[in-house]
């Protein structure tokens, strides 16, 4: 064994002049995404990265590193809160940063196990969540008391700086919940177990990375979210459970290329999403996304949608125009101290002649938003606003299973088609381990869902918000408590007033919904 070791020691040195290490991606519930969100509106860096998301953890170090360097040069554009998180960001993603040799010294995250052999590196940690949900209101009857307990693993690491890989797997036991029937049906949503009082669900991840400066190749099964949206998204969302998929990117300075190919769930047959984006930045403060995606199945995958540069509009006419080709564009803007400003417009289907007729072939959907940090010189503060709208048939298709789907989950954005919605969120980060965050939404959804009606029942004219519309008023509070290193506590509680609930007329539910949720990674 020691000789086995020894030979790859020496081949892996032999190669290591030209190679270097293989960096996963930082997962989306990484609080960091918020800070870096924060540091953006800002000013204090600005990157194509952040609206193709997860991201490697050496892209999140380099733009740490250069946030760091700003306010090392000028502290104050950092309060000592944003210092603390700046700090604990940077220990989170130490094992990048001494791969770099940075100078600044770090606190680095904690694990379960760490193991250094000539042939790699491993780290292995152990997640877990306790959550107790409590809903009440005219729609529950009786109560609803929920005790939801997840505990899993996470490894990742790297070898040889040749290939870098990630798994994390997940099981969650839900008690309280009145379900006695096990699912498998990827239509009915992610499969549940069932034994006796306990619900189960499990969750997987599971991917390698080879990566250069200018080329990143990532193959197995994550999560994606494409835009700038923050509590939403028109394109790819995190909405939709992780999917197997290959995908790569190629970086410029200016540029940045997206590419992937994912086997999506559906009780139909074999479905497929191919997807590609294109990041540039325009200016220094203004940074332009298009992206293009397209659903098919019921049939072996396509070498046309394979090809990350061929435009999907043309091949899907040549293929027999019966898939589900969607188009997008994005804008992110910096320019204004201290905010960003972001905009998102989803084209599923359009009649450019029709335009302004309210043609039901014309399938758009919008989202627009801002960012405020220190809002009014309030420091440690950000407030956040975004309006998304949903036209009706959006996301649908004449052949179900090319519906914008995979499990029973939207890939794009959470409303579904014929919907809007209005959020606005205070929050306050009173030191680094406490937050508290104020939010209010007004969503309003009218009839019809991605799997049901795709046209009008007479003519061709679409009514955005037609049929008994469903209005809910949202109001809420979160508190979030770090109580140690990657461990936290959450109190949240929610009032809600629906109308017209389930798009039944004069039916109304005034509801509380409560929770505790204790989350740690250790």
């Amino acid at each position: 064994m020691k000789q086995f070791y020894r030979r790859m020691y020496t081949f892996f040195f032999l190669l290591s002049p030209l190679l270097f290490g293989q960096a996963v991606n930082m997962p989306l519930e990484h609080w960091g995404y918020k800070f870096l969100a924060r540091m953006e509106a800002k000013g204090l860096f600005n990157s194509y990265e952040l609206r193709a998301r997860p991201i490697p953890r050496d892209r999140c170090a380099d733009i740490v590193a250069h946030i760091y360097e700003r306010a090392f040069r000028d502290p104050e554009l950092l309060s000592g809160t944003d210092w603390q998180l700046l700090e604990q960001l940077m220990g989170d993603l130490s094992d990048e940063f001494a791969r770099d040799n940075f100078p600044a010294k770090m606190r680095g995250e904690k694990h379960l196990f760490r193991v250094q052999e000539p042939v790699g590196l491993f780290y292995g940690d152990l997640v877990g969540s306790q959550s107790i949900i409590a809903n009440r209101g005219e729609q529950y009857d009786p109560d609803q008391l929920l005790s939801e307990t997840t505990l899993g693993g996470q490894l990742r690491g790297h070898l040889g700086n040749i290939v870098g890989f990630f798994a994390e797997a997940r099981n969650a036991m839900t008690r309280g919940e009145d379900r006695a029937d096990e699912s498998f049906n990827p239509d009915e949503g992610s499969p549940v177990v069932t034994s006796g009082a306990n619900v189960f669900r499990d969750r997987a991840t599971a991917y390698f990375v080879w990566d250069k400066p200018w080329l990143r190749l990532e193959a197995g099964r994550d999560e994606f979210d494409w835009g700038p949206g923050y509590h939403g998204g028109t394109t790819l969302t995190r909405n939709a459970p992780p999917a197997d998929n290959v995908r790569f990117s190629v970086r410029f300075k200016m540029i940045k290329f997206s590419y992937m190919h994912a086997w999506l769930r559906t009780g139909l047959g074999a479905k497929y999403l191919a997807a590609h984006r294109l990041d540039i930045s325009l200016f220094r403060s203004l940074h332009l996304g298009l992206s293009e995606t397209v659903i098919y199945g019921d049939r072996n995958v396509e070498l046309s949608y394979l090809n990350p540069l061929m435009l999907y509009h043309v091949a899907e006419h040549h293929l027999g125009d019966k898939d589900n080709n969607n188009l997008a564009f994005d804008l992110t803007c910096t320019h204004i101290p201290n905010m960003t400003l972001y905009g998102e417009w989803f084209i599923d289907d359009m009649t450019s002649t029709k335009i302004g007729s309210n043609y039901y072939g014309n399938k758009f959907a919008w989202l627009f938003g801002a960012n405020w940090s220190d809002p009014l010189k309030l420091r440690n503060c950000d407030l956040k606003a975004e309006f998304s709208c949903a036209l009706p048939y959006v996301y649908t298709h004449w052949d179900s299973i090319n519906i914008y789907t995979h499990y029973d989950k939207i890939i794009g954005h959470w409303l579904g088609p014929n919907a809007a919605s209005f959020y606005l969120e205070f929050g306050w980060q009173l030191s680094r381990d406490f937050r508290l965050e104020l939010n209010a939404e007004h969503i309003r959804k009218g009839e019809g869902e991605a799997n049901t009606s795709t046209r009008p029942a007479e003519g061709d004219r679409q009514d955005f918000l037609h049929g008994v519309v469903e209005t809910r008023h949202l109001f809420g509070l979160q508190m979030v408590d770090q109580i140690r290193r990657d461990i936290f506590l959450a109190l949240s509680y929610t009032y809600r007033d629906t109308r017209n609930l389930h798009q039944q007329q004069g039916l109304t539910s005034i509801d509380h919904l409560g929770r505790f949720h204790l989350y740690f990674n250790w």
